[in-house]
């Protein structure tokens, strides 16, 4: 639990990993992060000119048009840097408020290591995340202001959602599901290829998954095209193309290494309870699929849409071929990870 917040943030899923951000990287900028009204006369001070988005009585900092990169992104550097919102200054830990609140890392980022997810000892044994005490500060300063608020908010939804299943006679507890799925994670199957597409790049540049692939600007996949499009985006705007790729249309072969890196990953995401605040809502009147059910099906659409993202980089951008390697699974992580956790769930996020 966090120090310092009356044990109220769970940093379990922290233990173990090492931070350390790369300046050449921009990946956390191409976003319109939420300003804070404190944060808003502070940025404005700084940058007088700067285009601010408001939504509901919210202001959020406006990125550039057709998949470009926020306002304040200048050769890969932040301009705003000593003013940039809180979401900017807590990157890259995502905060899940639901029964808890519950710190997890977005596995995207290239400066983290995944190493992490190779061990088998378990996450509350793992010790302290190294390199991030700047991060968790953050998150401890906005968890005081607004967290018991939103924990509040996301309670009421999960005892509905809960009420419903239970009365349906569908409702399985969360911690079960967990052991019984750590014991066998459900891995993909044939039949879960090809997996779910992209949106298509004419559905608008800045809702396609991006990824860190050491170039100006990340690399985004989109569907259609007969196959999947690499663009690099711009940070102005725009995008440039890499190449069109077809997803496999059969589980990739791995190597040892890379099976095992890839349980790993279905273990630690078993273990977000963003998994199961998206899965709940999905659960219609007019199914008789329990708690249970869902969750196995989706970590089997997660495992597959890792595999193919990798075989995709692999393909098409390394020229590769064979089997997948741990590295290979690892581009595919970073390519899938940050498109996992932005979907709706039914909690709510700090």
């Amino acid at each position: 639990m966090a120090e310092g917040t009356g044990a109220e943030v769970d940093l379990r899923l922290l233990g173990g990993f090492a931070f350390t951000c790369r300046p050449d990287c921009g990946l956390c900028c191409y976003a319109e992060p939420r300003i804070e009204p404190e944060e808003r006369e502070r940025l404005l001070q700084i940058l007088p000119g700067v285009d601010l988005r408001i939504e509901r009585h919210a202001s959020f900092l406006r990125a550039r048009p057709e998949g470009g990169g926020c306002q304040l992104l200048d050769n890969q550097r932040c301009r705003g840097w000593s003013a940039r919102p809180s979401p900017c200054q807590q990157y890259p830990v995502d905060v899940h408020i639901g029964e808890r609140a519950q710190a997890t890392l977005v596995l995207s980022c290239p400066g983290l290591d995944l190493s992490s997810l190779r061990s088998r000892t378990p996450w509350a044994e793992r010790g302290p995340a190294m390199g991030l005490e700047p991060e968790l500060a953050v998150v401890r300063r906005r968890w005081g202001t607004r967290g018991s608020r939103l924990r509040s908010e996301a309670q009421r939804r999960h005892r509905r959602y809960r009420s419903a299943l239970e009365r349906a006679g569908r409702w399985v507890d969360e911690e079960e599901v967990r052991r019984e799925f750590q014991s066998r994670l459900p891995m993909p199957r044939p039949e879960d290829f090809p997996c779910e597409d992209p949106p298509e790049a004419a559905d608008g540049l800045e809702r396609l998954p991006l990824f860190f692939d050491g170039r100006p600007g990340p690399v985004a996949l989109a569907g259609g095209l007969g196959g999947w499009e690499l663009l690099e985006l711009r940070a102005t705007g725009g995008s440039e193309p890499l190449g069109v790729v077809p997803p496999p249309d059969r589980p990739p072969e791995l190597s040892v290494e890379g099976q095992e890196l890839l349980r790993g990953y279905l273990s630690y995401f078993l273990e977000r309870d963003a998994l199961f605040g998206t899965v709940i809502p999905t659960i219609g009147a007019d199914s008789s699929a329990t708690v249970r059910d869902e969750v196995e099906a989706e970590l089997r659409a997660i495992g597959a849409m890792v595999l193919s993202r990798a075989d995709v980089r692999k393909r098409g951008l390394r020229g590769g071929s064979g089997a997948l390697s741990a590295r290979d699974v690892e581009e595919g992580i970073r390519a899938t990870d940050q498109d996992l956790l932005d979907r709706p769930t039914w909690g709510a996020r700090l």
